[in-house]
């Protein structure tokens, strides 16, 4: 009898198994069991494997041959990608290539401009000055600012005003001297006043308070403006310096004058100034304490050839005394060596008057010569008791020749622009000596 209780069991296991085969031994037909089951199994594998391989190798096929380029078509990529801004480049796939394409196409064309496209362009920008150009003629002008005119700016800014003087400007305007009549009343015809202000021999538009004058030929030639009288003479003269001074006979008014480049600036002023007796624009004293009453601009006019600075300040300088004792002694010479049997002194102020009486028969030229004769020993006289200058310095003169029975013959000037070789002013002789019958 088995001592193994399960021996009978495992008998009975091994006959149910192993009923229909009929295997060398029990661990051969377990191996062979094994064996089958790893066939099995390594033809499911060997399945996938085989479909598995091919795929791979499809697959990396097509992703090489989808994102390979040829050599020129890489250059040209890059380059068109270099003109193509970050954000547009796009990496195509397989499926959508060729739509990808013709959208990238259209990015660059609108993106970067074509040959084409550059050459409108230019044309379009060498187009563009003429258009704006043709828009500014149609536009209406628009007038530049016009602030009334303002006296304290010379004042206050005399450089700046200098130089737009020397250039032509009139300070605080837009008005330069040669501008168009045509445009300034085109700028301004809302304020243009075409009034022909009258001053003196000039007509005179107005635009608010600035009166222009223009030339034939349509050219602005003058700018004027009147100011309120609140500046002195005085104040212009420590700004500015000493002006020029004219008397303008026509109009009656005194000037100062200053003179930049090829303009002169007239600064016409009222006060207490005097011309010398008997003379038409000869001026004898100035009033620094006049008021300014207009400023003007024109280009020389060649007046200049008119302007003094040789004048007297009123109250500054008081005349030489004229002793009578000089006086004296040049008529006694007079009357001894001469035909003249007078010599009549009628005022000791500037001007000194006198009357030389002569005989009615007396020739023209010997009039003139005693005349002449007696101002020279007048002159010699007072030189020796003057230590610096002359009378001349102080005074002018009005010398009359008298006819002891019919009056006055003649009457003559001192001329303050030419000197005798006597040392006086010559004479300026008014009337005509040669109608004496």
């Amino acid at each position: 009898m088995n001592k193994d209780p399960l021996h009978n069991i495992k008998d009975e296991i091994e006959r149910e198994v192993f009923k229909n085969s009929d295997p060398i031994s029990q661990k051969r037909a377990i191996m062979t069991k094994i064996r089958n089951e790893k066939q099995k199994n390594s033809s499911v594998k060997s399945i996938f494997i085989n479909l598995g391989v091919p795929l791979c190798i499809i697959l990396i096929l097509s992703i090489l041959g989808s994102s390979y380029l040829f050599k020129e078509e890489l250059v040209k990529e890059n380059e068109k990608e270099k003109e193509e801004p970050a954000e547009l480049t796009y990496v195509p796939t397989d499926e959508w290539d060729d739509k990808i394409t013709d959208e990238k196409a259209l990015i660059r064309k609108s993106a970067t401009p074509t040959e084409d496209v550059k050459e409108n362009q230019e044309k379009e920008a060498e187009a563009l000055p003429e258009k704006k150009e043709e828009e500014d003629k149609n536009e209406p002008v628009d007038a530049p600012p016009l602030p009334a005119f303002d006296f304290s700016m010379i004042l206050i800014n005399p450089n700046d005003f200098k130089e737009k003087a020397a250039n032509g400007t009139f300070v605080g305007s837009p008005f330069t001297i040669g501008d168009s009549m045509d445009e300034i009343q085109e700028a301004y015809k809302d304020r243009y006043e075409d009034l022909n202000i009258m001053k003196g021999h000039r007509s005179y538009d107005q635009i608010e308070n600035y009166l222009l004058h223009f030339q034939a030929e349509k050219k602005l030639a003058q700018v004027r403006s009147d100011i309120s009288p609140s500046y002195k003479l005085d104040k212009v003269i420590s700004i500015l310096g000493e002006p020029y001074y004219f008397m303008n006979a026509l109009e009656g008014v005194y000037s100062a004058n200053y003179l930049y480049g090829e303009y002169i600036v007239e600064m016409e002023f009222q006060g207490n100034n005097t011309l010398k007796p008997y003379s038409m624009e000869e001026i004898q004293f100035i009033d620094r304490e006049s008021i300014i009453t207009s400023v003007a601009l024109f280009k020389n006019d060649g007046r200049t050839g008119s302007l003094s600075k040789d004048v007297k300040y009123l109250g500054e300088e008081e005349p030489m005394e004229f002793r009578p004792e000089w006086f004296n002694e040049a008529r006694d010479y007079i009357v001894q060596n001469t035909v003249s049997h007078a010599v009549i002194l009628h005022s000791q102020q500037d001007p000194l008057e006198f009357n030389i009486v002569v005989p009615q028969e007396t020739p023209e030229d010997e009039m003139r010569a005693i005349a002449n004769q007696f101002l020279k020993r007048l002159t010699d006289v007072s030189n020796k008791a003057i230590k610096e200058g002359t009378i001349w310095n102080d005074y002018t003169y009005v010398i009359h020749i008298e006819n002891s029975i019919n009056g006055y013959y003649d009457t003559g000037l001192s001329n303050s622009k030419s000197t005798h070789e006597g040392g006086y002013p010559d004479i300026n002789w008014m009337g005509d000596l040669s109608s004496i019958e």
